[in-house]
């Protein structure tokens, strides 16, 4: 038995470091209706990409709104093209409980659930449908939907339904650390994650850590945009030419910005390093100013010239914009950049 959540954009911006101290899985939403980027759930993405960072497991679930047969196509589109490329050890879920629906004649409604939950179980995926006690015994209690797990929601202290259920949807105010305000929480009565890789399913098995150009410890020079993390998120300061030493590598598929340089300085893009040739600027190296720099590190101040002045390095600032302090011995000329200077 593990314990849970399930979220959408109503938790907001969650610290999933945090949750992640209380819970065994999450359930995120990923959107709602027909296949239109206007109804993805606005923070499905992070949600993902933070639990996939982290470890956490996790399923996905489409809130309904499905009448048709057609648009429950337009759901199951809407569903895939979301999921595509993502690590899901929980079950794809349909979230069955809109007032359009509850107006449908039942046969129609568990034609439509029915529908949904065939096409994804077709394109790979281990299916399963959310709803309420209430919906579950006198809406979608055909036979036929009997073969995928139901998750049922059912806020008290005992579920009373007498079918099958994999999951337990057990309370809406469930208070965590990492999350503002309430959240469901859940309880799975099945090893998801071991059931769903031993069926081959939610196409885990197509897993293949991407080969990754560099390790940890190896010498680069880097030129780009410095990321908060390696997902792309916060993009910051631009360096140019910086030497730099790689401290962490993020081995997900799904990291755009899988190195971390310089223990901490920042998450950056593979495109964006050269190996070092080992024959980079240091303390005490003798070089020719070939290009201006500022008068401090961070780059303010006035323009230091000295082109054509034959300096020395006398100290090395790797997280700085202007990281090479050159002088000689009557004081600092100014702060260059790698690309100005030419050593001797």
């Amino acid at each position: 038995m593990a314990k849970g959540i399930d979220v959408s954009t109503h938790q907001g911006n969650i610290n999933w470091e945090e949750a992640k101290k209380s819970i065994d899985f999450a359930i995120i939403r990923c959107g709602f209706g027909n296949n239109l980027t206007s109804q993805d759930d606005n923070k499905y993405e992070r949600n993902t990409q933070e639990c996939e960072r982290l470890n956490i497991p996790y399923g996905v679930y489409l809130y309904s709104y499905a009448t048709t047969i057609e648009q429950a196509n337009s759901e199951v589109e809407h569903t895939l093209r979301l999921i595509k490329n993502k690590k899901i050890e929980y079950p794809i879920f349909l979230d069955v409980e809109s007032e359009v629906q509850k107006k449908l004649p039942l046969e129609t409604l568990n034609d439509i659930v029915y529908h949904y939950c065939q096409k994804m179980e077709e394109a790979g995926y281990y299916v399963g449908i959310y709803a309420n006690l209430d919906w579950f015994v006198n809406r979608l209690n055909s036979p036929k939907l009997d073969k995928f797990d139901h998750w049922l929601a059912q806020w008290s202290n005992e579920p009373t339904y007498t079918k099958p259920f994999g999951m337990w949807q057990y309370t809406s105010k469930l208070t965590l650390s990492g999350i503002n305000g309430y959240v469901d929480g859940d309880i799975a009565y099945k090893d998801y994650p071991k059931l769903i890789r031993e069926k081959g399913l939610n196409h885990l098995e197509e897993e293949n850590p991407p080969t990754r150009k560099f390790k940890v410890g190896d010498q680069v020079i880097f030129t780009g945009t410095l990321y908060k993390d390696s997902y792309g998120n916060g993009p910051g300061q631009n360096r140019t030419n910086l030497n730099a030493i790689i401290s962490r590598v993020n081995d997900n598929a799904n990291a755009t910005k899988p190195y971390n340089i310089n223990n901490g300085l920042g998450w950056v893009s593979e495109n964006d390093l050269k190996v070092s040739s080992g024959n980079e600027l240091s303390v005490g190296d003798t070089v020719t100013i070939i290009a201006p720099g500022r008068a401090s590190k961070d780059g303010s101040g006035k323009i230091a010239w000295g082109i054509g002045y034959k300096r020395t390095i006398l100290a090395i600032d790797s997280q700085a914009p202007y990281p090479y302090r050159v002088g000689n011995e009557t004081g600092t000329t100014g702060f260059y950049q790698a690309t100005a200077l030419k050593k001797l």
